[in-house]
């Protein structure tokens, strides 16, 4: 797992800028959505969230984790393409996203239901499921299976080495909260578009090395389990 670590910062620092101009462009219209409510709520007389504003936070809360995973989908694709020694393009990896957003998008719904149902038990349940699904998206991007196929073949995958995948999984989060708990305590509670604007940055950041971390974790439980490699795995791309 330390060695996946370390490989996936070292693909997303040589395409930095690549890959956080798509994920950035990506998950601009929650952003964009987020600042305009808050600028409504903001020119009220007193700052009382209506019914509708809270309605309208959730249905940002919903584009933003479509267009996500849209995000998600896109990156993998070209981190396998420098896995491959290949020119990273944008132009193909928008191309490759867009033939796959509709499976992944709900391949990572059913994914997020299967998590949540696992946490409502105890946190741990929840961790292996989160372990468990942690390459569906790789999945249904490369092997160009449907939602349930991709949890299937992430399960089957990951089957052996989730406690490891699990505890990088905690350490993840716990980094997450941190963070933004830091946004929360830097920027004034006056300024929340500063600290929303701030909370995107960190999004997209964290989107692309989640997105890089997936596919080297997913190549190297295919090279472990199936003895193959790069090439072969990517095929499907030729």
């Amino acid at each position: 797992m330390g060695d996946v670590l370390v490989r996936s910062w070292t693909i997303l620092s040589r395409h930095f800028l690549t890959f956080a101009v798509l994920v950035g462009v990506a998950q601009l219209l929650p952003l964009v959505l987020s600042l305009y409510l808050l600028q409504s709520l903001g020119s009220a007389k007193r700052f009382d969230p209506s019914f509708t504003a809270l309605v309208a936070g959730g249905g940002i809360g919903v584009i933003q984790f479509i267009l996500s995973n849209f995000a998600q989908a896109i990156v993998i694709f070209a981190a396998f393409q420098d896995l491959r020694g290949r020119p990273v393009s944008a132009a193909e990896s928008l191309q490759q996203g867009l033939a796959r957003v509709f499976p992944a998008i709900l391949a990572a719904i059913l994914t997020v239901l299967l998590v949540v149902v696992g946490a409502m038990f105890c946190l741990v349940p929840g961790l292996v499921a989160w372990a468990a699904m942690s390459v569906v998206l790789p999945a249904c991007v490369v092997e160009r299976m449907g939602p349930i196929g991709s949890m299937s073949r992430s399960a089957d995958l990951t089957s052996g080495h989730r406690w490891p995948i699990a505890l990088v999984a905690l350490v993840w989060l716990i980094i997450a909260v941190v963070v933004s708990g830091l946004i929360g305590a830097i920027v004034p509670d006056a300024n929340l578009m500063a600290a929303q604007i701030l909370s995107w940055v960190w999004q997209v950041i964290a989107g692309s090395f989640t997105a890089v971390y997936t596919a080297i974790l997913y190549h190297d439980l295919r090279a472990i389990r199936e003895g193959i490699g790069i090439d072969e795995i990517a095929s499907v791309f030729d």
